[in-house]
This record gives structure tokens, C-alpha cells and sequence, in this order.
């Protein structure tokens, strides 16, 4: 594993996307970490150190939208870029997520896997 790897931490708690997800990112060089819910990628965060933040709005015991606002809290947290990847499409999430400072907020539904590895890639500055 190459020391310039850069890692992502992907909060999402669907089998499937974080397969269709955890294989994309990686074909990019791309190292994955995974969390399964909102308190996770807090401890995953304060753990890993990763290089971006993929977060999921609805998810168990915390949203990924409380979770970003204790990560932004940490040491470090404000300069990971994060990307909300959601179902929800409400103006009261993307509001919520930018004031955050999210570098994209994308609507799963909306938005073709290419198009996901491409915002992650250039996020990354890769």
C-alpha cells in the first residue's frame, strides 16, 4: 500500500451501496474505511485521519449530518472535505449540510456512481 494513498471514510449503512461504493473507490487507488452509523465514523474519524468524509444523512444512532458537526468540533475536523451522499432532498438538509461546509451534497437518486468517483476524485484534489 502506497503511503500517498488517500483514504476515504464512507458512512453508509446500505449492503449495497457501500459494495457498489467500496469497489469504485478502491479500482481508484483509493483506500475505503467503512461506518455503519452516525456514532462510527466519530471514533473512525478520531482513529483513521482520512482525507475526505462520504456521509450518509439517515443513519442509526446519530445522522451523518449530527455526526459531521462533532467531527468539524475536532481537531482537524473542519479541513476534511465532506460529501453528503443522501436520499433526502429537502431544503432543510442541503441548508443543514452547508452550513457544515460540505464541498458537494448529492442526491443518490439523482446521481450516477461515475459522477460520485469524479466529485470524491476532485475533492481529494486528485
Amino acid at each position: 500500500m502506497s503511503t500517498n494513498q488517500k483514504t476515504i471514510l464512507m458512512a453508509e449503512d446500505d449492503p449495497f451501496m457501500v459494495t457498489l461504493l467500496s469497489d469504485a473507490f478502491q479500482k481508484e487507488g483509493l483506500r475505503v474505511v467503512l461506518a455503519i452509523s452516525g456514532e462510527d465514523v466519530i471514533q473512525k474519524f478520531k482513529d483513521e485521519k482520512p482525507d475526505l468524509l462520504l456521509l450518509d444523512i439517515v443513519m442509526p444512532q446519530k445522522s451523518g449530518l449530527e455526526a459531521l458537526r462533532e467531527i468539524r468540533a475536532l481537531e482537524g475536523g473542519a479541513a476534511v472535505p465532506a460529501i453528503m451522499l443522501s436520499n433526502l432532498e429537502d431544503e432543510q438538509s442541503q441548508a443543514a449540510a452547508n452550513e457544515l461546509n460540505v464541498a458537494q451534497y448529492l442526491v443518490k437518486a439523482k446521481t450516477h456512481l461515475p459522477e460520485i468517483v469524479e466529485k470524491v476524485k476532485a475533492a481529494l484534489g486528485a
